[in-house]
């Protein structure tokens, strides 16, 4: 057989295997069998939206031959789809569990934020009686409760670099380690503690110095 030109790699056994050897030949020279039937795949090529394409493809199969089973007829982002369905259901729970994760953690450094300033209302009520201004006292609480956040990243950004290898077969041409992407979660996280804390620390700038000496 004469070989009339090469093609890229072929990733026909699933984006997470390495591509196999692939040889296309005429059919008219090596017609494919499955059983004692003989199967075709027809890849059409189009400028316009696939899909409106089905029809027509399938009857201009079936004018050649009536009895001619046309099936399967799908574009190739369905194919794509199917082949990464279970992997992008298991990253759907893991997104699921994430988000919740970081729900619960904003509530809780709200909650905690909340508490550390109702304990510490006499002395946030001490110094802006000495003169102490909003913006101190807000820029104090957020503090307080970034600090312990980033100490807290910086815990888990270990423990995540520790068990990558477990996440790895769900990626594909993504590094488990990307620096961009733990730089977006590390900054994200930060945004979310300081979005939690931003209410308690607007309530400790709204401290009444007198009443609040006077209660204590």
């Amino acid at each position: 057989m004469t070989i009339v030109g090469i093609v890229g790699d072929v990733r026909d056994l699933g984006l997470d295997l390495p591509p196999s050897a692939t040889v296309y030949f005429s059919y008219l020279q090596n017609p494919l069998k499955l059983g004692d039937t003989r199967y075709l795949t027809f890849v059409v090529r189009t400028g316009s939206e696939p899909g409106s394409l089905a029809s027509a493809v399938r009857s201009e199969a079936l004018s050649l031959d009536r009895g001619l089973p046309v099936h399967d007829v799908k574009t190739m982002d369905e194919y794509l789809g199917d082949s990464v369905t279970r992997r992008r259901f298991n990253m759907l729970l893991l997104g699921i569990f994430a988000a919740v994760a970081l729900l619960l953690a904003g509530v809780g450094i709200y909650g905690v934020t909340s508490y550390s300033v109702s304990q510490r209302t006499r002395e946030i009520g001490i110094r802006m009686a000495l003169g102490a201004r909003g913006s101190l006292i807000s820029g104090l609480v957020l503090k307080q409760s970034i600090v312990p956040v980033l100490i807290g990243i910086a815990l888990g950004m270990g423990f995540a670099l520790a068990l990558t290898r477990f996440i790895t077969s769900l990626l594909f041409d993504v590094s488990a380690t990307d620096p961009a992407t733990l730089a977006a979660v590390s900054i994200f996280m930060v945004l979310v503690a300081a979005a939690a804390s931003y209410i308690p620390a607007r309530r400790a700038t709204g401290v009444d110095p007198v009443t609040a000496l006077r209660c204590e």
